[in-house]
């Protein structure tokens, strides 16, 4: 009976050191895949930060903000494919069941929202740039007191 017990007591340790083998493994790919999302992420939102920063600078005449504006605006619907992977990414992560990522502290819902604010604040400077210009060429108010007046 005893030698019964220690054959199995082994047969017990070799399983769980081949379970314990499965798990960091596991735990590794998990950890590889927080390390990716956080790369996709953090940079997702640097682009966000610095695109805002830059489309909040204006300078020149009315006409030329609205083309730079416009060109942001395409810049930044041209970088909805940068969101989808960030998205495709963190969608494995909830796969996984990873609810928490020390690498980054962004989550796929809160760069979606950031996008979407930019796309919109895109949308909106485009559309009072274009007010500006038409309320100068019917006003006949140079752009100087225009700017003088917002």
């Amino acid at each position: 009976a005893l030698e019964e017990t220690w054959r199995n007591l082994h047969k017990i340790l070799a399983e769980r050191a081949q379970e314990l083998a499965r798990e960091v493994v596991r735990q590794e790919e998990n950890d590889r895949l927080r390390r990716e999302f956080a790369k996709h992420a953090n940079a997702f939102h640097q682009w966000l930060t610095e695109t805002r920063s830059s489309m909040m600078e204006g300078s020149g005449t009315l006409e030329q903000q609205l083309e730079a504006t416009k060109r942001k605006g395409a810049e930044v619907r041209a970088h909805r494919s940068d969101l989808k992977k960030v998205e495709d990414l963190g969608a494995i992560l909830e796969e996984h069941l990873i609810l928490d990522n020390r690498y980054t502290e962004h989550s796929t819902v809160g760069l979606a929202q950031q996008w979407d604010q930019l796309d919109q604040l895109g949308m909106r400077m485009q559309h009072n740039l274009e007010q500006q210009i038409q309320a100068r060429n019917q006003s006949g108010v140079s752009e100087d007191a225009l700017k003088e007046f917002s």
